[in-house]
């Protein structure tokens, strides 16, 4: 019995070991959320949607102009901007809706949030005070400026791996892309060249790619070392990456629309009114096959058992 036990164990191992097991990760799927804002009920609220354009609901709900919605890394909390109260801020509520909140004590003209990786800190940017980029903690505790958009601009994005801010500043040049290191505080041109008006950027989730609108052009990709441009799709703006990277939202004719990397075909989510803003929410993909190696051990595991 003892033998059958050890041949069967052997046969197992070397059946494991044989088989290459690569994770599968599906599509993003009707568990991620589309975030946009609609002026559709009078004025400008806060929707969500499925990815295939179903099941648009209002969440905002409220007399004042809410839009510029971010989901947080968890896909739990969405910042937003609204002038509730008076100045437009940012705001936090769950993905529900519920649970509205200032993150800031102190009210300032603040706008365009971006969520850090790691879900704890947003940045933005201050047009009414010196329109520089600005990094806080999202208790509202903690406020610094990393670097400074000149005369106008802003639109922040951060990396995958929170090392850097990308984001657009003017100049006699134009609308640049530039990037802030968050630790040294230097920060250099992405596009030293053309193109010269640059809005909204987008890093990829991987972190290898930004997307933004080069106006009165289209959406166009480039590399992080800033080499690499490429066009994907003409006279659009306004680019989100789907949490896979294989797809995009985007704006154009005041309406939301999805793009297939793959086969750069375009699908209209929004229909009416103007539509704007959009972003996916960043829930993670998980495969769906173990590692052999971690069969392996796991057997080994209960086999000392």
């Amino acid at each position: 019995m003892k033998r059958q036990f050890c041949l069967f164990l052997f046969v197992l191992i070397l059946i494991l070991g044989s088989i290459q097991v690569c994770p599968v990760f599906a599509r993003a799927t009707l568990d991620t959320k589309i975030a946009f804002a609609s002026t559709r009920d009078g004025n400008s609220e806060v929707y969500v949607m499925n990815p295939d354009g179903s099941q648009q609901v209002n969440l905002t709900r409220h007399p004042s102009r809410d839009l510029a919605p971010a989901w947080s890394p968890t896909g739990e909390h969405i910042a937003f901007n609204s002038d509730r109260d008076g100045i437009r801020d940012i705001y936090l509520m769950d993905a529900d809706g519920k649970n509205v909140r200032k993150v800031f004590r102190s009210s300032a003209y603040r706008e365009y949030p971006a969520w850090s990786p790691d879900g704890k800190k947003l940045a933005y940017t201050r047009p009414h005070s010196d329109w520089g980029i600005y990094v806080g903690t999202i208790d509202g505790e903690q406020e610094e400026r990393v670097a400074t958009a000149n005369f106008l601009g802003g639109d922040p994005a951060w990396s995958s791996d929170g090392s850097e801010i990308v984001f657009v500043a003017t100049g006699l040049a134009g609308y640049l892309l530039k990037a802030v290191n968050l630790q040294t505080r230097k920060v250099r041109a992405l596009i030293p060249e053309e193109p010269k008006t640059v809005l909204d950027p987008a890093w990829s989730p991987e972190g290898t790619r930004i997307a933004f609108c080069w106006h009165t052009k289209g959406i166009y990709t480039i590399r992080k070392s800033g080499k690499g441009l490429k066009l994907l799709i003409r006279n659009a703006g306004s680019p989100a990456w789907s949490p896979l990277g294989d797809e995009l939202i985007y704006g154009k004719n005041k309406q939301i629309f999805k793009f297939d990397l793959s086969n750069r075909r375009s699908r209209q989510l929004t229909h009416e009114a103007i539509n704007f803003g959009a972003d996916w929410s960043e829930v993670k993909p998980l495969s769906v096959q173990p590692q052999a190696s971690s069969l392996a051990t796991r057997w080994a595991t209960m086999k000392q058992r």
